[in-house]
């Protein structure tokens, strides 16, 4: 589980959710493999996506849906108020080309949407910009902007390892309705005396080391969180019962006519699922079971 705490000024007009994501990172890669650029912008957007999902309420979630023309392609990930996270990547082999440094370049240029999920409502509020510069942190942050007009610091970073990540973790500034523009200078000119966020995450920093600068220059207190945020898939054989059943009477048939037994992975987590030749017809018996009205 992840180390996530949160803070508000005492004057309501700064609020900061800081985390350390380095365990909830490493359960997301248990299950598959990726190349260090992958895992580095994927740690960077679960945790991006766990930040922002915990500044909203009960029931309520986000998604970063990132889809470039860089080696990457697209990275998905998403967070639950309550903690549950997981994240996708669609080329998780992708290297930079020859002669590239910029980890931007893994995603290159192409849109991000933000996907607001709220219950009782048919369909998910969503909201889209163009990849800022392909960093995550930053694109979060013109996003916030753009699309809110929240001013806000976004600080992430990972460092991959033989397996998983070595460190991964950040935080997420927001200035809130009645924020002056001296407060806008003084952050500003902290900004020249901030510690590299990767530097303090190998020293082995708590959440609130990596925002200690702010919290050491503005009046801040606590919020309660009551989740820890984790790593949750949310994938099981009766989800892949569900999605095989979809796929219609005519395709159960093939399969089972065939002899092929169904293998399929979990998309997020990579899990494998297979289901037999008598299960599949049994899943087949069941669509005839299905009264006709």
């Amino acid at each position: 589980m992840a180390d996530l705490k949160k803070f508000l000024s005492k004057d309501g007009t700064i609020r900061i959710a800081t985390v350390i994501s380095t365990e909830t990172v490493n359960d997301a890669f248990r299950y598959f493999e990726a190349s260090p650029l992958a895992k580095t912008l994927m740690a960077r957007a679960l945790t991006g996506a766990i930040l922002m999902a915990s500044q909203m309420k009960e029931r309520l979630g986000t998604a970063l849906h990132f889809i470039g023309e860089g080696p990457l392609k697209s990275i998905f990930a998403s967070a639950q108020y309550e903690g549950g996270a997981k994240v996708y990547c669609e080329n998780r082999s992708a290297e930079l080309p020859t002669g590239v440094t910029n980890l931007g370049a893994g995603l290159g240029a192409g849109r991000l949407d933000v996907i607001q999920s709220r219950p009782f409502e048919r369909e998910p509020l969503r909201g889209t910009v163009e990849i800022y510069t392909g960093e995550i942190g930053d694109d979060i942050a013109y996003y916030l902007n753009q699309s809110h007009q929240i001013p806000a610091i976004v600080s992430l970073a990972a460092l991959p390892a033989e397996k998983g990540v070595e460190i991964a973790g950040g935080y997420l500034i927001e200035l809130m309705p009645g924020y002056t523009e001296e407060t806008i200078q003084k952050l500003e000119n902290l900004q020249p005396l901030l510690e590299s966020t990767a530097k303090k995450l190998q020293r082995g920093a708590t959440p609130e080391d990596l925002i200690d600068i702010y919290l050491d220059n503005f009046e801040f207190e606590e919020i309660t969180h009551p989740y820890k945020p984790h790593y949750e898939c949310g994938c099981s054989i009766e989800r892949v019962e569900r999605s095989l059943v979809l796929l219609g009477p005519g395709t159960l048939d093939e399969m089972i006519e065939e002899k092929e037994t169904a293998e399929i992975g979990c998309e997020f987590c990579g899990r494998k699922y297979e289901l037999s030749i008598a299960e599949l017809q049994k899943l087949r018996d069941s669509l005839d079971e299905v009264p006709v009205h």
